[in-house]
């Protein structure tokens, strides 16, 4: 292995966390990342990764991802820098434009075109790094405005402030805003290959910002299908493509096969854990639904990876 690839529990749902942080913790995932869906029946994420500082002091805490969409910059900014000064510098933010039709309109959040939401989203980390790094914060865009001379408040922990994860499964303009404003990119349910052909771009994108590509940390998210074969894998990874798809997500992100699909056994998903350490993933997070599968992950997954390292 590369060096030391961390991993991230991922939930659409936290109610089967809610006793188990502690067990979290212990485990060997270094970090938590929950979904920020208005359409599901989740809780808020931030206020519930402010629970979760209080019964965790080792895992990072975050989302994959935050609809830019349904928050303002200023409210978003002290939701984030609550949790990591509860958490004593551990939050993450993933944060991207969103895409799912039923998370919009149904609670009066205006779905704009995917350009003028990523001019958005651009808007929006902008103003996070202000408000975080900065004094006072004037800003005057397309979709905020900010008039400043007040200073603003709660400061993160994290300096220079909390790391920033931009969600995206393409090249274009979203890799184009990473690269300028972000500190890594996540991708969800990609294989390995799939996201080695990023590659090129996140450099050029990086070289086009005056940046170190080594920089912008690469990580990924898969699915967890525990003893599946690959036919099986391949039925998971089309019903969720199929849903995403019906929930407004384009073809050209949502080109999911087994290969984004953790399957197999413990010895069969290691090996498939090895091709993402090896094109330069550094994280790989990995969707989990019950405190059984996180408990096997972690000791027979995670733990013999770990003893193989330098």
């Amino acid at each position: 292995m590369k060096g030391r690839l961390e991993f991230g529990l991922v939930t659409t749902s936290q109610e089967w966390l809610a006793g188990e942080l502690g067990a979290l913790d212990a485990s060997g995932f270094d970090a938590l990342y929950v979904v920020d869906h208005p359409a599901f029946s989740n809780p808020e994420p931030w206020t519930w990764l402010a629970y979760a500082a209080a019964q965790t002091s080792r895992v990072r805490l975050g989302t994959h991802v935050t609809g830019a969409p349904f928050h303002h910059p200023t409210a978003l900014a002290r939701q984030v820098a609550t949790v990591d000064r509860l958490s004593g510098g551990r939050a993450v933010l993933g944060i991207g434009a969103a895409y799912e039709h039923a998370d919009f309109e149904p609670f009066g959040f205006p779905m704009l075109p995917f350009a003028e939401r990523l001019a958005a989203l651009a808007e929006t980390l902008i103003i996070l790094d202000s408000l975080w790094t900065q004094e006072t914060t004037t800003f005057s865009g397309r979709h905020f405005e900010l008039k400043g001379g007040a200073s603003f408040g709660p400061k993160p922990v994290q300096k220079p402030r909390p790391p920033i994860v931009v969600g995206l499964n393409r090249h274009g303009e979203a890799l184009r805003i990473a690269a300028e404003h972000a500190d890594g990119i996540n991708t969800w349910q990609l294989g390995a290959a799939q996201v080695a052909s990023l590659r090129p771009h996140v450099e050029r994108a990086c070289e086009g910002s005056g940046r170190d590509p080594a920089s912008l940390q690469l990580t990924s998210d898969l699915l967890l299908a525990r003893g599946a074969d690959r036919a099986g894998a391949e039925r998971l990874a089309g019903t969720l493509r199929e849903t995403a798809r019906s929930w407004g997500r384009s073809p050209s992100v949502t080109d999911w096969d087994a290969s984004g699909v953790l399957h197999g056994d413990a010895d069969g998903m290691a090996e498939q854990v090895l091709r993402f350490s090896e094109i330069g993933v550094t994280e790989l997070g990995v969707a989990i639904h019950h405190i059984d599968e996180l408990h096997w992950f972690s000791e027979s997954v995670i733990s013999p990876l770990r003893a193989r390292q330098p």
